[in-house]
């Protein structure tokens, strides 16, 4: 008798899908994946403006530092409010339910400590960003969102079968990528809606951003690759190489793709002036939130029609 695989010790519905207790089922939910989304985009969102205060690049200013802090907070806190208003599809944040124990979980804790450099550089915006104190928070606000983002992406896997664990976007490596490219264009629109004079167009952050773009891309294609490697093991490769499902799945992923980093990077290369600097910025960051919250739908049902294969 042959030796069970991993994907089909995942539990099944009638119709042959993870079931609606399933980890895997909970992760790629359209619910969960806005939360994801919009959670890693506030971190990279901080990160960004973290770096750039540290730097001494970022231009003074107090409006300019609390509107990307408090656009991050909104992301960030997204998945908390949702888990305190016991929200169907948020069953804990970072493995903490309030409604259950009063002491968070060790991802819960680290995903806190965000807060506190986000509330100093609160309060040393005071209109002087080379003050050193500002950029030792703003350090110390990257290194905290590096760290959250890279502790709790092994807690999202948590209960995950260890194949897909390791090919879905929760590794620290994908997450930390796309969180990155996403809150480098939130950071864009901040800039644009506050700044006077636009970014020129071979600004290095603005290349840096490109660079982050492409890998991103690659990141994205060694996911494919992998869940496709899992598909051969289990015997379901045709699935995901002929038909109309498949032919189906290449146009979703190609549309996907456009969404969250061609258009974005086309928009970034363009580099449009006058009012339609910001307007192109706030396209290109909602085009990749948009995005990156439909490739992992897509990513999801891909393997669902793996595991329904193989039962």
């Amino acid at each position: 008798m042959a030796e069970p695989t991993e994907t089909s010790s995942v539990a099944l519905d009638p119709q042959g899908r993870p079931g609606r207790d399933s980890p895997i089922r909970n992760l790629f939910s359209t619910p969960s994946v806005v939360i994801q989304t919009a959670t890693a985009t506030g971190y990279g969102l901080w990160m960004v403006l973290g770096t750039a205060l540290a730097l001494g690049t970022y231009p003074d200013g107090r409006g300019e530092v609390l509107a990307p802090l408090t656009i991050g907070l909104i992301f960030v806190a997204s998945g908390l409010v949702a888990t305190f208003l016991r929200l169907p599809f948020a069953f804990d944040w970072h493995g903490w339910n309030p409604a259950k124990r009063m002491m968070p979980t060790m991802e819960g804790m680290i995903a806190m400590v965000n807060f506190l450099p986000m509330l100093a550089l609160a309060g040393l915006a005071r209109g002087d960003n080379d003050f050193w104190a500002t950029r030792l928070a703003g350090a110390a606000l990257t290194l905290c969102s590096l760290a959250t983002l890279v502790y709790t992406a092994r807690g999202m896997s948590r209960g995950l079968p260890a194949a897909v664990a390791s090919v879905a976007n929760t590794l620290p490596l994908g997450r930390t990528t796309w969180a990155l490219f996403a809150g480098g264009l939130w950071f864009w629109l901040c800039v644009a809606l506050q700044a006077e004079t636009p970014v020129e167009p071979f600004n290095p952050w603005r290349l840096g951003l490109l660079a982050v773009a492409l890998a991103l891309g690659l990141v994205e294609g060694m996911r494919w690759r992998s869940l496709r490697q899992l598909a051969d093991e289990n015997g379901a490769a045709e699935r995901f190489a002929s038909g109309r499902g498949a032919v189906s799945l290449l146009g979703g992923r190609v549309a996907v793709a456009m969404l969250s980093i061609g258009l974005p990077s086309l928009l970034l290369i363009s580099h449009p002036l006058g009012a339609a600097h910001a307007l192109a910025a706030g396209l290109a960051a909602l085009s990749c939130v948009v995005g990156q919250c439909l490739e992992q739908c897509l990513y999801g049902r891909a393997y669902g029609r793996l595991v329904a294969g193989h039962a």
